[in-house]
């Protein structure tokens, strides 16, 4: 038998009842908002923070619920993980993540979650149950036995425990004890239900004989219980007589008469009667189970063969050519007997319509896959049963919140997801706005940023989390939100106004100077004329930057800073005499002004005054040790001066908080091919030319780099891209 689960598929206290009425799955998210906002209204915070945490965690729970419902179990995991997290209490949480990763095959992650869950109440069978199963699933059945039998102790007379522990004895080959523990549970329990599912656990677990003695005192106590005569008609295929075809087919059939729609009863059905040669019978059954979608790999096989089998060659070849698609796309998982089987049946059937040349190729792969699969035809079909089984006991473990889901249509679960993501979209937006009204703008930002990410279109989120990364001055996140409010809001000035200083404060000049350039506040607020004539410098338009600095300076006076800019618009207008004059008169305000010395620095090294250019760039570095470029700068004067030792460890120590400037990869990768270590050289200079595609400088020191370590095409490449960047910057220039 194959290694098998003992979930049972339905609990044993309501495996017949069903409710009246079916609850309405969103009922704790709505009660928990609206309490949310009850106390919000009432200006207690502290409640409406507790109360919305409460709704993140009920709408994921829902969230997860319907993902895990429809088979996208990574969002149900996902869902479950940021339901664990959003409140205190979060039991319910914790072992719905648990049931999904049971569900992934990922026990060990769910033995993490569901032991310090299990260890903060030993009465918490639910959760010693499930890491029992988790504990089975990972390869520990007598870690799981032991913990079945320690909550056992703590809270006897749980009729579920006791039916789970006597699997577990039933997985350790334990069968007494086990038969003992059943018998108790049909005491208590002593409804037909009951014994068919001891009977399908013990077939389970290859116990055939007690299997049909409990499906048969079923059937004896209730003839017309559901499952027993399909577990029957498996215990005939699977049992040691696998020759017990007929007996099969009759339970199959009782079954169907009890259920027509059962599915799975059906499948086999028709299974059995192909193999029994009974195709004209078999072809209504497995026609109906290959319309399921997806259908089952072996309802298409085995309706290939009586399809086959009653001369319909053309439909054969279409059936088993979709099962031979199936089949393959389990890839490593797919059975060798099976895919041995569809390729012979296949060249059968293309052999019968005259495709001779495809046949021949099926007859091939068929006779490779007989050398990993020699069961026979009856084999063949009690093999697929036991992986079936296999299968269906690893999907056992029921999915969150299944019986307030099951039965929902596609409309009903489309309009609860609306409803979850509305109610986490308000609440994130919510407690964000708390956090903001308390000056903590990086965790308002972060719930804002929630927020947006599930509803991006909702009322004031883009516009609360763009002003959030502003107030936390984290201006490359805050600059995306406040375009896209602007997009919406575009009368608004200080939206406008926060957008262009971002943008400013990320280097973005050219959109700061087009947005401050049409701020009416702008000609009456001396920090936005500084920023916009700043933005100007900046965007290369020094001689616009001028005439507002010259306003200010009227209006004003000299300020450091000001100084600092005017010198920087002089030295782009090639003014070196007029930009030192500020700069020093800058200096002379304020010794310790940021990027006086660092643009003097630039002015002195345009100017070959190499000495002058180290000292005022050392200058800058000892009042501003984190200022990146002028220790770029001071590296490429070091190396200018011949002292590339000393450049090395000043880019080194630049990429190490700046690892995408490009400048600083372009000349640490030549400093080190021109001292011969090529190999570490083409690190930098590859890394260098990916930041900055269109430099010329960079082509040809990589060039040069794969030219020393022998890789001539690579080299000639990167000569030729060179010579093309050249050409191109000749037939630019005026």
């Amino acid at each position: 038998m194959p290694s098998l689960s003992w979930a049972t598929p339905f609990l044993l206290g309501s495996a017949l009842a069903a409710p009246a009425t079916r609850p309405d799955p969103a009922a704790p998210l709505d009660r928990a908002m609206a309490s949310a906002e009850a106390s919000l209204r009432d200006g207690e915070l502290q409640a409406a923070e507790s109360h919305y945490r409460t709704a993140l965690r009920e709408a994921w729970l829902l969230e997860g619920s319907l993902a895990a419902a429809a088979g996208r179990l990574t969002d149900a995991r996902d869902a479950f993980r940021r339901a664990s997290a959003s409140a205190v209490e979060n039991r319910p949480a914790l072992l719905s993540l648990a049931l999904v990763q049971l569900q992934m095959a990922e026990p060990s992650e769910a033995v993490k979650v569901l032991t310090p869950l299990a260890g903060r109440n030993a009465k918490d069978t639910e959760a010693r149950r499930l890491l029992a199963q988790a504990l089975l699933a990972g390869g520990q059945p007598e870690q799981a036995v032991q913990e079945l039998e320690e909550a056992r102790t703590a809270s006897p007379g749980d009729l579920e425990l006791d039916f789970t522990l006597a699997s577990g004895y039933l997985r350790l080959k334990r069968v007494d004890a086990a038969q003992r523990l059943f018998a108790q549970v049909a005491r208590a329990k002593p409804i037909a239900q009951t014994h068919v599912l001891i009977g399908r656990t013990y077939r389970d677990f290859g116990e055939y004989e007690q299997a049909e003695t409990e499906l048969r005192a079923a059937l004896s106590q209730d003839p017309a219980v559901r499952r027993a005569h399909y577990y029957l008609g498996t215990v005939a295929l699977l049992g040691e007589r696998r020759a017990r075809l007929d007996e099969a087919i009759s339970e199959f059939q009782k079954e169907l008469r009890l259920a027509p729609g059962d599915s799975l009863a059906s499948l086999y059905l028709g299974m059995a009667l192909v193999e029994a040669r009974r195709p004209s019978q078999a072809l209504p059954h497995l026609e109906r189970a290959a319309r399921a979608d997806p259908p089952p790999v072996d309802a298409l096989h085995y309706l290939g063969r009586a399809q086959l089998a009653l001369g319909g060659a053309n439909d054969a070849v279409t059936s088993l050519r979709r099962a031979l698609e199936l089949a393959r796309a389990r890839g490593p998982a797919s059975d060798p007997g099976l895919l041995r089987s569809v390729h012979y049946q296949l060249a059968l059937a293309l052999r019968q319509v005259g495709q001779e040349q495809e046949a021949v190729a099926h007859f091939a792969e068929a006779e490779r896959a007989s050398a990993q699969a020699a069961e026979t035809a009856r084999e063949r079909l009690a093999s697929y049963l036991a992986g079936s089984l296999d299968r269906e006991s690893r999907s056992s473990p029921m999915a969150p919140a299944e019986s307030a889901l099951s039965g929902l249509g596609a409309a009903e679960r489309q309009a609860l997801e609306g409803r979850a993501r509305a109610a986490l979209t308000r609440a994130y937006l919510n407690l964000g706005v708390m956090q903001a009204q308390r000056q903590r703008f990086a965790r308002a930002a972060a719930l804002f940023a929630s927020a947006a990410a599930i509803d991006p279109g909702f009322p004031q989120v883009q516009y609360s989390l763009g002003v959030a990364y502003f107030n936390a001055q984290q201006f490359d996140k805050a600059a995306p939100p406040l375009a896209r409010a602007l997009e919406t809001r575009p009368a608004e000035p200080g939206l406008r106004r926060m957008l262009a200083l971002s943008w400013l404060n990320t280097e973005a000049y050219e959109k700061a100077a087009e947005l401050l350039g049409q701020d009416p506040e702008r000609e009456a607020d001396p920090s936005l004329q500084y920023a916009y004539g700043l933005s100007l410098v900046r965007s290369g338009r020094a001689a616009e930057a001028q005439a507002v600095f010259g306003r200010l300076l009227a209006r004003h006076g000299e300020s450091p800073d000001l100084s600092v800019v005017i010198g920087q618009a002089s030295a782009q207008q090639g003014d070196y005499e007029g930009a030192i004059q500020a700069l020093q008169r800058a200096l002379s305000l304020q010794p310790t002004v940021a990027e006086a010395n660092a643009t003097l620095g630039i002015i002195y090294l345009k100017q070959g005054k190499l000495a002058e250019a180290e000292q005022a760039l050392r200058a800058e570095l000892a009042a501003h040790p984190d200022a990146f470029k002028a220790r770029h700068d001071l590296a490429a004067v070091l190396d200018l001066e011949g002292r590339p030792e000393e450049a090395q460890p000043l880019l080194r120590a630049v990429l190490k908080t700046k690892p995408d400037f490009a400048g600083a990869r372009y000349l640490l990768g030549k400093i080190l091919l021109a001292q011969g270590a090529a190999a570490e050289a083409v690190e930098h200079l590859e890394a260098a030319a990916r930041l900055a595609p269109d430099e010329a400088n960079i082509r040809y020191q990589l060039g040069q780099a794969y030219q020393k370590l022998g890789r001539a095409d690579l080299a000639q490449q990167q000569f030729e891209v060179f010579r093309q960047l050249k050409d191109k910057r000749r037939g630019s220039l005026p």
